[in-house]
């Protein structure tokens, strides 16, 4: 059989749950320590492992080893005998931090500029882990909540009004880039001054949720400029089952619930606030696109037979969405790599005469020398796929 139980890292941030990871995958108690985010793919920083022939073996050599029949000879060649996307889950109890990734050429050049300035990969300030670029799509399990894109200048300016006779920030016929800059760079004393006089705002006046959640980032994060957030970024509620996708450049948060997320191979992140990690507002600010947004969140697209699309403007990666219920048995073509996750029930995969049986919480990789395959059972399965 060509797909294969695979054996996945967690990443211990401070934002994750304690509980979210430890009850999908059915751990049996809390965690100890906060659980954030389990990574499925090849990714040097957290590398999956598949079962292969009754022993544990590395996904990544797995594929460096028979790149053709495993990627396919197009995918192959197109990303370097390498996975082309990571998966994963993410666990949020606290606020992400503001960040923003890089396109491709920013990528390249940082990852190669701190190559030269000796900066170890594991350093706390390194900026560039990787020379990849890092669209993503991320889609909710549970009610998410996030901040993405800038918001209007007119609206931006409407709510910064009541309190910017403190710092003159919202001029008339100034850009958005041009306000981000100057609210980054204030001096300690007058930031104090906006974000409480903000503060006192919210709590006296105001109870929209971008509102609520300046409060709410207070609380976390006292003395961080990141609170002001949720008056300049769109401020998104998702269903679950919505999503955002996220080109390099687009300045966001997540800020509570949990999801799935898929990426190009990359764990590049600059990052602006809201974090004890380091932050480097020149690299943010040389990234970011400061353009208004108009976001909305992607519905996934009805297939044949309970199938759910998302719909995004890149290759690189794709997700889709089984709903499998009632002894559901699809027949699915594969075309290249893909990783399938079981988020809730039980099912089973069908190659052929062969079976492999997921409960929630578990991933399986499956192998471009696979055809086709069917899932039946009752659950709830997430494929990524290039």
């Amino acid at each position: 059989m060509d797909i294969y139980l695979m054996k996945n890292s967690i990443k211990n941030y401070a934002w994750g749950s304690k509980t979210f990871l430890a009850e999908l995958l059915e751990q049996g108690e809390q965690s100890q320590v906060p659980q954030a985010e389990l990574w499925m793919g090849t990714h040097p920083q957290g590398i999956s492992q598949i079962k292969y022939k009754d022993e544990w073996l590395s996904l990544e050599s797995f594929i460096s080893n028979n790149p053709d029949s495993v990627l396919g000879k197009r995918i192959a060649k197109k990303y370097d005998n390498k996975l082309p996307y990571l998966f994963k889950i993410l666990a949020i109890a606290k606020p992400l931090s503001i960040q923003v990734h890089p396109d491709k050429n920013q990528a390249a050049s940082g990852f190669a500029r701190e190559n030269q300035q000796n900066i170890p990969l594991s350093a706390p300030h390194r900026n560039y882990k990787d020379p990849s670029h890092k669209p993503e799509l991320v889609c909710a399990l549970t009610p998410l909540w996030a901040m993405c894109g800038f918001r209007s200048y007119a609206v931006i300016q409407k709510n910064f009004k009541p309190f910017t006779d403190i710092v003159d920030l919202c001029q008339s016929g100034q850009t958005i880039f041009h306000f981000f800059n100057q609210l980054m760079h204030l001096d300690p004393t007058r930031k104090n001054q906006l974000i409480s006089a903000a503060v006192q705002y919210a709590q006296s006046s105001a109870d929209n949720s971008h509102w609520q959640w300046l409060i709410r980032l207070e609380k976390d994060f006292p003395d961080d400029i990141g609170v002001l957030a949720p008056l300049f970024l769109n401020t998104l509620y998702l269903k679950p089952g919505e999503a955002l996708f996220l080109s390099p450049g687009v300045l966001h948060a997540y800020l509570d619930g949990n999801a799935v997320e898929i990426m190009c191979n990359s764990d590049n992140v600059i990052r602006g606030g809201l974090t004890i990690k380091h932050i480097d507002v020149d690299a943010l600010l040389d990234t970011v696109l400061a353009n208004s947004m108009d976001i909305t969140p992607i519905r996934p697209q009805m297939g044949q037979s309970n199938e759910f699309h998302y719909r995004i403007p890149i290759n690189n990666f794709s997700l889709t969405r089984y709903d499998v219920w009632n002894d559901y048995c699809p027949k699915i073509s594969v075309s290249g790599p893909e990783i399938l996750l079981c988020t809730k029930g039980n099912i089973r995969i069908h190659q052929d005469k062969d079976c492999l049986y997921l409960k929630q919480g578990m991933s399986a990789f499956v192998s471009h020398a696979v055809k086709y395959y069917s899932i039946d059972g009752n659950g709830i399965v997430y494929k990524a796929f290039t």
